[in-house]
């Protein structure tokens, strides 16, 4: 009995706590706040415009704005939690994997295939040249910086040739 009344009052209390701090850190519309502090854009605004003009021209951005209004704030309590008894370097990797995954879904809401597949490359590709960025930073192994450096150019390279590609193709593919 005293087990499950200690367990009652923990959840009571960790559910007070949590609503507390959801509504003291509010995020601007469209952004739900990282647990290091930042905003975790959940738009298409970091990707090229014709991913932007396709994600809005498939209508399914409205499905992600409605998301804003969800209750996360339990799961923002638990990743600030986690991120606290975190190195410089796992912060950063969680600041690259949040910046990256707000675009990747606005690009996967594309109708067309093509351009939803050359878009959320795009984020994820950006996603890869962030995190090399922190390794570059707080890694110690030559070998590792390496294939870090490599992991920018290359990755940098292809974002380039599907921008390209967005420009000849997009309006072709029916995206726009």
């Amino acid at each position: 009995m005293t087990i499950r009344t200690i367990t009652l009052a923990t959840l009571l209390a960790s559910a007070t706590a949590w609503g507390t701090m959801a509504q003291q850190s509010q995020a601007p519309q469209g952004q739900m706040q990282h647990p290091s502090g930042g905003q975790m854009a959940m738009s298409a605004e970091s990707l090229p415009e014709e991913c932007r003009t396709a994600v809005q021209a498939g209508g399914q951005m409205q499905g992600m704005q409605n998301m804003q209004g969800m209750d996360m704030s339990g799961m923002m309590q638990n990743m600030q939690g986690m991120m606290a008894n975190m190195n410089e370097a796992q912060k950063g990797y969680m600041q690259a994997m949040m910046k990256m995954h707000g675009p990747m879904m606005a690009a996967h809401m594309i109708k067309d295939s093509d351009v939803a597949f050359i878009c959320g490359i795009i984020a994820h590709h950006q996603g890869a040249i962030d995190m090399a960025d922190v390794v570059l930073k707080t890694g110690n192994n030559a070998e590792a910086k390496k294939m870090a450096e490599k992991t920018k150019k290359e990755q940098g390279q292809e974002i380039a040739e599907m921008k390209e590609w967005l420009q000849k193709n997009a309006k072709k593919e029916g995206a726009q």
